[in-house]
């Protein structure tokens, strides 16, 4: 039987996916449980008031599971980053050090020595890149852990990542409230020095390049423009008596961020406003498990695999790498299904990236109205793979409401895009 989603984002933008000359069965993620509706007229009243709770049972029979587990080895609590051989690296803010984890299971100590060790992150050859957070040095490390370079970085970076299309690194300046690329040759370029960043630290980059930022100190998620504006996408809750945002992965379409002193991971549609749920995490402690009875510790650093399956995550308090295994947004987020479609950034300033997974879809049109049904965008072309990527600029849009439809051989799929 086909499922297709139906998904409502808020009162404002919604998400539709239909199948067409038959009536159909619409699955919609509902908190931590789905409705499921008999359509047949696109009533949306209905959508909206009929519902029945199945999420357990589907977990059930398909076997479904996410669970995590811990490694004890060590004292990592801060930032996390993957070489290319797939061992995974940890920071010691309190201390000293940065603890590497290789595929086998074994502890050791890269790098000793540093003051504050905050981010990580690796170039495409494996130089490990670290942020001295109360030292404001950023150093470089070949594979050995030997010293390769050093680079003094006023205003405490914080955070760090490779840049997308070359070995460049973005980096945080925590106090400076800066965003800034580095590159190999330490030459020093700012991105972003935009009033909405307050204390920045997290930075991921989803399929398109396109670069995200969290704040430590008011849990604020932004999308950094290419003029360096920033673009709000949510504020993450937080009611404990450390209430910041450690750092921010993005994996399945999602962004996903730590929440230190209430003890929860978040997830985030990048394409909404303040649009997130709550992903794993409730009161403090060490549970493993299954992710719905599953504690964390003050949960700090986060990273995805790249193949957004696998999250790990460093306590801050009990200084314990935990690792969420099979990962899929089913309970407490979107359900993965057959043709998934997102549309981002929404509100939009000067382009929208539409992106997908069609399967058996031959041909695919995509057209874009104003509020006066006025066509302002079309294109038409033969599906070669069930991957859509598509980028369409919004720079010469006036502000407003637009009408996005994709059609396929069998499929309407529309939302409203904001400018």
């Amino acid at each position: 039987m086909l499922f297709i989603i139906f998904r409502i984002l808020n009162e404002y933008k919604m998400a539709v996916i239909y199948k067409s000359r038959e009536p159909l069965f619409v699955l919609l993620p509902f908190f931590h449980g789905i409705q499921i509706h008999l359509i047949k007229n696109l009533n949306l009243n209905t959508m909206k008031t009929t519902l029945t709770f199945l999420a357990t049972f589907l977990l059930i029979i398909s076997g479904y599971s996410q669970t995590v587990s811990t490694f004890t080895a060590g004292t990592p609590d801060d930032a996390i980053a993957i070489d290319s051989n797939g061992n995974f690296y940890a920071s010691n803010f309190t201390g000293d050090t940065v603890f590497k984890f290789d595929t086998n299971g074994n502890v050791s100590s890269f790098v000793t020595g540093l003051n504050t060790p905050n981010g990580l992150a690796f170039d495409s050859n494996d130089n490990l890149y670290v942020c001295d957070f109360s030292a404001s040095m950023i150093f470089r490390y070949d594979s050995n852990g030997n010293l390769d370079d050093s680079i003094s970085i006023p205003g405490n970076p914080s955070g760090i990542i490779k840049a997308f299309d070359n070995d460049d690194m973005i980096y945080t300046r925590y106090t400076s409230n800066t965003i800034n690329r580095i590159t190999p040759a330490g030459v020093i370029t700012e991105i972003s020095s935009a009033p909405e960043l307050n204390g920045p630290v997290g930075l991921a980059y989803d399929e398109f390049g396109e670069l995200y930022v969290g704040n430590y100190n008011n849990r604020e998620i932004y999308h950094v423009l290419a003029n360096g504006d920033l673009g709000y996408i949510a504020t993450l809750p937080a009611s404990g008596p450390t209430p910041n945002l450690g750092f921010i992965t993005y994996a399945q379409g999602r962004i996903f961020g730590t929440i230190l002193g209430d003890h929860k991971i978040y997830s985030v549609d990048p394409a909404g406003v303040d649009s997130y749920l709550l992903f794993a995490g409730s009161t403090q402690g060490g549970m493993d498990g299954d992710i719905s009875q599953a504690t964390f510790n003050h949960p700090n650093g986060i990273l995805a695999n790249a193949a957004g399956d696998v999250i790990y995550v460093t306590d801050f308090g009990s200084k314990n790498f935990r690792i969420i295994s099979d990962v899929v947004l089913a309970v407490g987020d979107d359900v993965i299904e057959e043709n998934r479609i997102t549309v981002h950034p929404n509100p939009t300033k000067t382009f929208v990236n539409i992106e997908g997974y069609l399967e058996n879809s031959e041909a695919i049109t995509i057209k874009i109205f104003d509020v006066s049904g006025k066509e302002i965008f079309s294109i038409f072309f033969e599906m070669t793979s069930p991957k859509l990527l598509e980028r369409v600029s919004t720079e010469t849009w006036t502000s407003g409401v637009y009408l996005l439809t994709i059609t396929t051989n069998d499929t309407v799929f529309t939302e409203r895009i904001v400018k």
